[in-house]
């Protein structure tokens, strides 16, 4: 019985430990993809300090056909998602959507633009302006949002990696907001979003945010169940999303 029970911990530790070194190399990966993207935001900040040409920038096409490029990214943030450590075991089933929209974002950011095309088809010339807006707005403001997330994301993930089944953290990034993951995930898409902005993307952009928010609610109830007052107490104190920002105050004057 000893030698069974040590056994099935040996094969958990095992798979754990694939698990934590595949999604390392997510992250690696993950970082191997932003430094790609780095050129188009020196691009944007030399645009607006003077050395670069805008006119220059948009005279040039969108990327298309290349699809291992936009395939490549899809499997990163697919392995990155799914091996990315959940404080309760149904919290990984809103990342389907999650996928869905990086999927659409890189198939029309590297292989068909097919937002830009449908405008194009209905009269605009659309393609000159939106490649204007990703270098003068979308990447300067869009990208800060997507390393905040990403952040988030790796805060969140090294508070619970090394942890089993259903756990309550509160230490951390835990004790600034109560899902800092999901908070990573929204912004990681909105960000993403901003720099590159398509109707599908528009449309899943929500859905995504109602399916964390009801996510997390789903897993608050389970750790409700689990750790009662202990959860109580920790999210009296603590928000769900969004931090305070304590702001300091001056004391009043006092009256002579």
């Amino acid at each position: 019985m000893t030698s069974s029970s040590s056994a099935t911990e040996g094969m958990n530790r095992r798979t754990s430990d694939k698990r934590i070194i595949l999604a390392f190399a997510a992250i690696v990966g993950l970082i191997i993809v932003g430094l790609t993207a780095f050129d188009q935001i020196v691009a944007s900040v030399a645009v607006y300090v003077g050395l670069g040409s805008l006119t220059k920038i948009t005279g040039a096409p969108l990327p298309r056909n290349l699809w291992l490029i936009a395939l490549f990214n899809i499997l990163l943030v697919t392995l990155f998602v799914f091996l990315t450590p959940v404080r309760t075991k149904d919290s990984w089933k809103s990342h389907g959507t999650y996928v869905a929209f990086m999927v659409s974002l890189f198939s029309e950011m590297y292989g068909f633009p097919l937002t830009v095309y449908f405008l194009s088809s209905m009269g605009y010339a659309i393609e000159p302006q939106f490649i204007g807006y990703v270098f003068a707005y979308g990447q300067l403001i869009g990208s800060p949002l997507v390393i905040i997330g990403l952040i988030l994301l790796y805060k969140g993930w090294k508070e619970i990696v090394f942890k089993r089944g259903t756990v309550l953290v509160t230490e951390g990034i835990y004790t600034v907001v109560r899902h800092p993951q999901y908070l990573g995930f929204l912004l990681v898409t909105l960000g993403q979003f901003v720099v590159w902005p398509t109707i599908p993307t528009a449309i899943m952009w929500p859905l995504l945010a109602v399916l964390y928010y009801r996510q997390a609610k789903r897993e608050e109830a389970v750790l409700l169940a689990e750790f009662g007052v202990r959860f109580q107490a920790y999210a009296d104190k603590t928000p769900m999303f969004l931090p305070r920002i304590h702001l300091r105050r001056r004391p009043k004057p006092t009256s002579p």
